[in-house]
């Protein structure tokens, strides 16, 4: 199901800035430009399985700049100002699938530190039905289940060698591993 269009990159968006450290500078960013050495803004993504265990595959749009057309297993974006990862995560997912989530049924992933951006990655569990999740067309083109076989397959060819983190992250949904919960 198709939801209202929206811009597929807002570049209106305004981030908080972090220092290496990941330290909040009290400094603000304003989407499209260029961040100075040594800043860092917040970005998140999510991994979302079925009860079932296959992952959520979401085609982006084609109007996308950063890999317009490509299938991936990621729902996210960029942290607004004010925003934790939490908050910024079940945000993205509502806004782009219209996925209600709680913090409680997020689990914490991972951590990477890029050259002006710091990813967090959560992982969640849902027992919606594919027709039930109302996508935004700015951003997805397509979305289907598939195995996470599969999934590492179609991210393999798309360049992106996530294999260790789709492993993770299935694993502390399915094992019940809260060891890695976000703090």
């Amino acid at each position: 199901m198709l939801k209202k269009d929206e811009r597929a990159d807002k570049l209106d968006e305004v981030w908080d800035i972090y220092d290496e450290n990941r330290q909040l500078t009290g400094r603000k960013h304003l989407r499209g430009r260029k961040l100075g050495i040594g800043e860092y803004h917040l970005v998140v993504n999510a991994l979302i399985f079925n009860v079932d265990g296959q992952i959520l595959m979401q085609q982006r749009s084609f109007n996308k700049m950063s890999y317009p057309g490509i299938w991936t297993t990621a729902t996210g974006g960029s942290a607004l100002t004010g925003e934790n990862s939490q908050q910024a995560i079940i945000r993205e997912l509502s806004e782009e699938l219209s996925l209600s989530v709680t913090p409680n049924q997020l689990q914490f992933v991972n951590s990477i530190q890029y050259t002006d951006w710091i990813e967090d990655w959560f992982v969640v569990s849902t027992d919606i039905s594919i027709r039930q999740l109302v996508y935004q067309r700015s951003e997805i083109e397509a979305i289907r289940w598939t195995t996470l076989k599969e999934a590492i397959k179609i991210n393999n060819y798309n360049g992106v060698n996530d294999s260790t983190l789709l492993t993770k992250a299935r694993a502390l949904l399915f094992n019940n591993d809260k060891t890695n919960s976000y703090t």
